[in-house]
């Protein structure tokens, strides 16, 4: 990679992302698994990027919808767990340790402590580099509750925060947001 894209990787990497629940189905093959790599780029779309050796992305490209739920911080630890689903084709619905309910319009399974469901339609899939990227459209967009949202900082950036001569600096970005 030219040093000025990895720099621009980097800089991307030390902005706070958001973590949501990405839920799709297509038939009887479902899955859950978290994810970072994600942000509106138009008025009304949507774009999410999966490692391409995820066994999961097959599932997003063949369904073409999924409902992403909004992390409470509070359950990041169930955001972590299902990390392990990002290597699984599908899974079984009934090993999900928390209740959901269904997405307002494709009646995909979220889980119920969502802050927020965004149901997307995928509408186009390149692979770029590492990566596949999902271009969607947004057909609905709920709030569901108030809480804050988990986001996800990258370690080498953290890792830089928590030196002693960074903490005032971390403390004030902190503050001010």
């Amino acid at each position: 990679m030219p040093a000025r894209e990895l720099h621009s990787l980097f800089v991307f990497y030390i902005c706070p992302r958001p973590v949501v629940l990405v839920s799709v189905a297509d038939g009887d093959l479902v899955n859950i698994f978290p994810m970072d790599l994600i942000g509106s780029i138009a008025p009304g779309y949507f774009s999410l990027a999966l490692h391409s050796t995820s066994a999961a992305a097959p599932l997003m490209e063949r369904s073409r919808k999924v409902a992403l739920g909004s992390v409470p911080v509070e359950q990041a630890s169930i955001a972590y767990e299902l990390g392990k689903n990002h290597k699984r084709p599908c899974i079984d619905w009934a090993q999900i340790a928390f209740t959901t309910n269904p997405s307002p319009l494709f009646g995909i399974p979220v889980p119920s402590f969502s802050l927020r469901v965004r149901e997307l339609q995928i509408e186009a899939v390149r692979t770029i580099g590492t990566h596949k990227l999902f271009l969607a459209r947004t057909v609905e967009d709920q709030s569901w509750s108030d809480g804050t949202q988990l986001f996800f900082v990258h370690g080498f950036y953290q890792a830089w925060r928590q030196q002693p001569k960074h903490q005032a600096a971390a403390v004030f970005t902190s503050e001010a947001n």
